[in-house]
Order: structure tokens, then C-alpha cells, then sequence
């Protein structure tokens, strides 16, 4: 799949039009991020990305840091955003893909 820098931050704007951050936690909107395929640009459709070159993530995290979007995956979950989700893709069964990413 290929998609332009300009439709990526179309799609996250409308992410967040469709999903205030800021009335909802960051779960809700991290979750509502991942079935959007945003959440892990470079993960496969269907699996919280589009399919997309790992760099891509970055137009979608300046969109949210320009909108002011809470965002601490570091200070949530470090290991299994970082790592453990990529080890799961990678190696678990499509049974642990749908109960570990």
C-alpha cells in the first residue's frame, strides 16, 4: 500500500475529529487509533498499521503533537509497545496477534 504524507495526516485528523482526545482516556483513543491502522504505521491492515515504511509513523505523531494529543506509551506500556508487539507479529499465532496487539 502506498499513501502520500498529505492523506496520512488526513486520516489522523479525522482520527481525532472522530475521537476528542481529550474527552476520552488514552486507551480509548489509542485503541480507536489502532483500528484506524495509526497506531503502528508499519504493522500490517488490520493489525493497528497500514502496511506502511516504519518512517511513516512520524507524520502521523506530529499530527498528534500538534493537536496536543496526550500521548505516553512510554510511561504506559515501554516493553510491549517498543517490543513485545513487533515479537508477537513476528512469531505468535494469529490467535496471540489478536490478544497481544
Amino acid at each position: 500500500m502506498s499513501i502520500s504524507d498529505q492523506e496520512l495526516q488526513e486520516r489522523t485528523q479525522a482520527l481525532i475529529e472522530e475521537v476528542d482526545p481529550h474527552a476520552v482516556d488514552q486507551f480509548t483513543f489509542r485503541g480507536a487509533q489502532f483500528d484506524a491502522g495509526l497506531a503502528l504505521v508499519h504493522f500490517p491492515e488490520g493489525k493497528g498499521g497500514l502496511g506502511l515504511s516504519r518512517g511513516k509513523q512520524a507524520v502521523v505523531d506530529e499530527v498528534l503533537r500538534e493537536a496536543k494529543v496526550p500521548y505516553h506509551d512510554l510511561l504506559v506500556n515501554p516493553i510491549g509497545i517498543g517490543m513485545g508487539a513487533a515479537v508477537v507479529l513476528n512469531h505468535g499465532t494469529e490467535e496471540m496477534h489478536q490478544k497481544g496487539i
